[in-house]
């Protein structure tokens, strides 16, 4: 125990000569508050510019894929009624997005479902595809998304880039101008993606839920 709290007193030492008070104030309190923290997180905020481009550049590798985009509750059961394989994709919790305002988008090979993700336009929308409190600009045009999968059948393919393509330029004909997402601080490979895929890193932002209470805070970067 004696040999821990030196280890903790030194720790404690380094964090304030090296980033100060408010920093170890900050740990302090986090520390204390450990065993009643459901979930610590930070994040990075990108924003990505949106633009139209040719379609011949996407092209995957895969024959016989189709496209399509969901709006409404409507849309989804009309396309599970004409037999396309819809058991990877969860109907209930589709069905709810969908009646919230999200937009699915949904790639096929044959009849398989081999891609799907979700975009939002306004806040409600928003809170049914992504959990975390981040701001978007919905009224300058800005959208936010999530729940991208990839069949594992039909990875490493170029389904993906295809899906991801087709998805940006239905954005782009509703008006979208930017995608604003976030990464977490610790996925070194999606940050380099994101800056790969052009995205400008925004702001980080630290979430901490304590006993079901959230606490969200976005620091922008200068």
């Amino acid at each position: 125990m004696t040999s821990r709290f030196i280890k903790l007193i030194n720790r404690a030492k380094d964090i304030y000569r090296e980033e100060g008070v408010p920093t170890l104030v900050k740990r302090i309190f986090v520390f204390v508050l450990s065993p009643l923290v459901d979930e610590y997180n930070d994040f990075y905020i990108y924003g990505r510019p949106l633009k139209e481009s040719n379609e011949s550049d996407y092209l995957p590798d895969i024959q016989n894929v189709t496209y399509r985009v969901l709006e409404t509750v409507e849309q989804l059961d009309e396309l599970v009624s004409t037999g396309s394989d819809l058991s990877l994709l969860d109907i209930n919790l589709a069905r709810y997005r969908l009646a919230k305002g999200a937009i699915a988008f949904l790639s096929f090979v044959d009849s398989e479902l081999a891609y799907s993700s979700w975009a939002a336009f306004t806040k409600e929308a928003k809170k049914t595809v992504n959990r975390y409190p981040y701001r978007v600009d919905f009224a300058n045009n800005e959208i936010t998304g999530g729940e991208l999968w990839t069949n594992p059948k039909y990875r490493r393919q170029g389904l993906a880039y295809y899906s991801s393509y087709m998805r940006e330029q239905f954005l782009i004909s509703r008006g979208a101008t930017r995608n604003r997402f976030i990464v977490l601080a610790s996925n070194e490979a999606a940050q380099m993606g994101a800056a790969k895929g052009g995205a400008e890193l925004l702001a980080k932002a630290k979430y901490i839920r304590i006993l079901g209470v959230e606490f969200w805070k976005e620091r922008p970067i200068k």
